[in-house]
């Protein structure tokens, strides 16, 4: 079945207290042969560094930029993050991403035209060390790419060859990364959102992936195309994280594939869009 017409795309970007990498994030996407009909930036209690940011492209984009905002706890909380984003959103086909990857210059469109409704497409993505970052902008020349791929400061330097259109199907969630995932609206609604049971940064998105798959729904891996570049940082790894949320996972292959903690339950009223907040 080909792909609706006029397909609005959202464009989903977590971040946390990284206003210099979501700048170069949301530099990418002014850059794009598709351009995002929307872009929420989902905030996880980020002070006024962020708003700047996110003000600035407001002003400079040609779409709208709409920033949602959630208190900051203890515990990172990026299933209810991105719930909160999708609730805000209005496109019939949410890109989820974050506020630490910059879409090459085709990434939308190249995320469209993988489209197709009872599929959700995982992209991909490169690995751009951190003794790099800070002249790094996505769109350096080919040259420019590789030379870095041979000081390896740049990983799976063949993701540079661009042939878009081309995915290959895959019937396990390995390999499932949330930094890059695009799904129809609709089908982010049939399982109720993720899954607000987990915190921290582990396993959410297999699960997600997971409950999505067992409803029906098929996965695609982008090949050569809908890549981008994931700047390096440090991600301390928490074990009582990973261990409660592996817990989830496996729970999740037999449990409900609607899960009641999710979509519905996050409220819009706990998200602040900067723009109505006075700064502290």
């Amino acid at each position: 079945m080909a792909q609706p017409k006029s397909l609005k795309i959202s464009v989903l970007v977590t971040t946390h207290e990284q206003p210099t990498y979501l700048r170069k994030v949301l530099t990418g996407y002014l850059d794009q042969t598709r351009p995002p009909d929307e872009i929420i930036v989902a905030d996880d209690g980020s002070g006024k560094p962020t708003a700047d940011v996110v003000n600035e492209f407001t002003r400079r984009a040609a779409f709208p930029v709409i920033h949602v905002w959630q208190q900051h706890t203890k515990v990172v909380r990026l299933s209810h993050l991105r719930n909160l984003a999708t609730r805000a959103s209005k496109g019939d086909y949410i890109i989820y991403t974050d506020g630490d990857c910059v879409p090459t210059r085709h990434f939308v469109a190249d995320h469209e035209q993988l489209a197709r409704p009872g599929w959700f497409t995982q992209g991909k993505r490169m690995w751009i060390k951190e003794s790099i970052l800070q002249d790094f902008t996505g769109r350096e020349k080919l040259l420019h790419m590789l030379y870095h791929a041979t000081r390896r400061k740049l990983t799976k330097p063949h993701y540079l060859l661009h042939r878009p259109g081309r995915f290959l199907e895959k019937l396990t969630i390995e390999g499932v990364r949330g930094c890059n995932m695009a799904f129809f609206r609709d089908t982010v609604e049939q399982v109720n959102g993720h899954n607000q049971d987990f915190v921290g940064f582990w396993r959410q998105d297999s699960e997600f992936a997971l409950r999505v798959m067992r409803s029906g729904v098929r996965r695609q891996d982008a090949l050569f195309s809908a890549m981008l570049f994931h700047l390096e940082h440090e991600k301390p790894l928490v074990i009582a994280d990973l261990e409660r949320n592996s817990h989830l996972l496996a729970k999740a292959r037999t449990g409900p594939i609607y899960t009641p903690n999710g979509l519905l339950s996050t409220q819009l009223g706990n998200s602040t869009d900067w723009s109505t907040r006075k700064a502290a």
